[in-house]
């Protein structure tokens, strides 16, 4: 009776889960510090054509935010839902907008530093695009509950609870990390797979990011960035170094490599 009342009360957990990850999703938001962008924007309509091309089945209905927060670009949303935000940080908005030579001319060479060249632009939103066309976030939110129903099936097979705990951790842990590295190789190729100047792009935004993770560890000291650039507290994203291996070895024009081979990704 109590095994039937625990598995209930799993089920129950589990459910309420995943609506309660899967309602932002459906109806995305931002933070209140982020502006939407106007329909007539450059950039939301370049957006939008980005987001057709990497199979976005309503890109129309693409909103873009400027962020005063991150680096670089993030989105939330699912393709099933018809529905998605593509929100871009400051830097991002001016490398899209603005000449590199116009920040030089103004003696202002190290925002220029800082600031993301057009292709490198189009590479990020290509990204966030594939992340919304592969509906990544619902896949995400949905393998949660799974994996704590499975994670919960496993523990009691074991007799040793500590031994058990450790394997249910350990297996919604690790398999969290790779579904999710998965979704990043998956859009970093598929945003590549647009044309070479996403492909050149995609390598000079990921290269930009490791410099500036080497500069960092010089001047802070932090062990959370190897010698490589690799930020280690990123666990969400892949390493860096193998980012930009996979899109070193990687054919714009193919469609499989030994990163996501088993990934089966159409792109027009």
């Amino acid at each position: 009776m109590a095994s039937v009342a625990h598995r209930r009360l799993l089920k129950g957990a589990a459910s309420v889960v995943f609506a309660s990850s899967v309602y932002p999703i459906y109806r995305p938001q931002t933070t209140e510090d982020s502006i939407r962008l106007d329909e007539n924007d450059p950039i939301v309509i370049k957006t939008r054509e980005i987001a057709s091309r990497t199979g976005v089945s309503h890109p129309n209905k693409i909103q873009v935010y400027l962020s005063e927060d991150g680096e670089t670009g993030g989105s939330i949303g699912a393709n099933v839902f018809g529905r998605g935000i593509v929100c871009i940080s400051e830097s991002v908005y001016r490398g899209f907008h603005l000449d590199q030579e116009t920040w030089l001319d103004d003696d202002e060479d190290s925002v220029a530093d800082e600031t993301p060249s057009k292709e490198e632009v189009e590479f990020i939103l290509a990204h966030e695009c594939v992340h919304l066309a592969k509906n990544h976030s619902l896949v995400m939110s949905s393998f949660v509950p799974i994996a704590m129903l499975s994670s919960a099936s496993l523990t009691t097979k074991v007799h040793n609870k500590f031994i058990a705990t450790l394997l249910g951790v350990g297996t919604l842990v690790i398999s969290g990390l790779y579904l999710s590295w998965c979704m990043e190789y998956e859009a970093d190729h598929g945003a590549a797979s647009l044309g070479k100047s996403f492909h050149r792009g995609g390598l000079v935004a990921l290269e930009r990011t490791r410099r500036r993770n080497c500069m960092l560890k010089r001047v802070v000291g932090t062990k959370w960035i190897t010698e490589e650039g690799n930020y280690l507290g990123d666990t969400a994203h892949p390493w860096l170094t193998t980012r930009i291996d996979h899109l070193a070895h990687l054919n714009p024009r193919g469609h499989e490599c030994a990163f996501c081979s088993l990934l089966v990704t159409h792109f027009h």
